[in-house]
């Protein structure tokens, strides 16, 4: 397909500019980025020996090498393959199609990547070029946004269909559970980590961790619920947040999440490409919050000043929403912006969406509800 041709020919730039002489990248993100290879790598570590590379010479030929079975289990693949039977013709595959030299590799995987060009090329030196596929995925084609766009629209549903469900003696556990089951009943291929529905009471005893209530402990009125949890929809994630509160809730936690909700929705609002730095959107959100009274609250629980990831193939993308991170914005960045703010022995509260940086702006694609917060009882 188109999409996978041009991004393998933007890969290719990148090799020229660093002087290598051939990729390999095996099972995980980045060989799903190029090669569209529908295999589940999320919850699996490397094989013990190699069952699928994908190998780029030096003048930018792309070959996956893999085996028959993983091939028609994955439905195929846009990229010229060679099918092979066994690890040692893959290597032996690996050995024809590229010559010695600098051989790029990914840093997940080095160790296990290196052995596999050693083996296949003895005289090869192994580099790390993991840095290369970032300023790639960083930028989400149409294709990819359209992905983003299902999986959070998924998200949000499920969350529509928990929110039923969250009353009175139902426990932490039940509720994650009930994430899961539905999410992959709805048709998400998986979680894109463990869901979470955690409680604290309010006038519990204060501690360092907010997340004392017992798991299996009903949910009782007066405790404040926050969700984070995502899927995998079309090999893309979600991550996903918001909070309520079970019962009537005193002023200052409903201000609280207001206040939340309305400086991520004035930072949304002020993004646009060039416009901001990824390390300046914490400042913008921290000063929206100063002004409502609760500025401490996000510090307490972002010291660092930590807002958020970019996200796609990979739940957790680079670069990171830092304070040292001098990226500016630009279109087709998908990110989660994730503010938290905390109270002990009151109240955890957080909010997450996935933005998406547009030609002019920003949009959140998640779109649940902002004002729902209290629950009845």
């Amino acid at each position: 397909m188109v999409y996978y041709a041009r991004r393998l020919r933007r890969l290719y730039q990148l090799m020229l500019e660093e002087r290598l002489d051939g990729l390999v990248y095996g099972i995980g993100p980045d060989l799903r980025y190029f090669t569209g290879l529908a295999v589940n790598w999320r919850r699996e570590s490397e094989p013990a020996t190699p069952n699928a590379l994908l190998a780029v010479t030096a003048d930018g030929t792309p070959r996956l090498l893999i085996e028959r079975s993983l091939l028609e289990l994955a439905g195929g693949s846009p990229v010229p393959c060679e099918v092979v039977s066994s690890p040692g013709e893959l290597t032996q595959a690996l050995a024809r199609f590229l010559r010695k030299g600098r051989i790029g590799i990914s840093r997940p995987a080095a160790q296990y990547l290196s052995e596999v060009v050693a083996a296949a090329l003895p005289d090869a030196e192994c580099v790390d070029a993991e840095h290369l596929t970032v300023p790639l995925r960083m930028i989400k084609d149409e294709t990819e946004i359209a992905a983003l766009r299902r999986v959070v629209a998924l998200t949000d549903r499920v969350m529509d269909h928990v929110i039923d469900h969250v009353r009175p003696g139902i426990t932490q556990e039940g509720l994650e559970e009930l994430i899961a089951q539905t999410g992959v009943g709805w048709g998400a291929a998986d979680v894109s980590f463990p869901p979470a529905g955690k409680f604290v009471q309010t006038g519990s005893e204060p501690a360092a961790d907010p997340f004392t209530y017992p798991p299996d402990q009903g949910l009782v009125p007066r405790s404040s619920i926050a969700f984070d949890f995502g899927f995998v929809l079309d090999g893309y994630c979600s991550d996903f947040g918001r909070s309520f509160y079970c019962g009537s809730a005193p002023e200052h936690i409903a201000g609280a999440y207001r206040a939340l909700q309305e400086a991520q929705c004035h930072l949304i609002g002020q993004m646009a490409p060039g416009r901001l730095k990824l390390g300046e959107l914490f400042g913008v959100l921290e000063a929206a919050l100063d002004e409502r009274g609760y500025g401490d609250r996000l510090r307490a629980r972002l010291p660092e000043g930590n807002l958020g990831h970019q996200i796609g193939i990979d739940l957790h993308e680079n670069p990171w929403l830092r304070s040292e991170c001098d990226v500016p914005l630009q279109e087709g960045m998908v990110m989660a912006i994730e503010p938290k703010v905390w109270l002990p022995g009151h109240y955890y509260l957080r909010v997450e969406d996935i933005v998406l940086v547009t030609g002019d702006g920003a949009e959140s694609l998640t779109k649940f509800d902002r004002t729902l917060f209290e629950l009845p009882t």
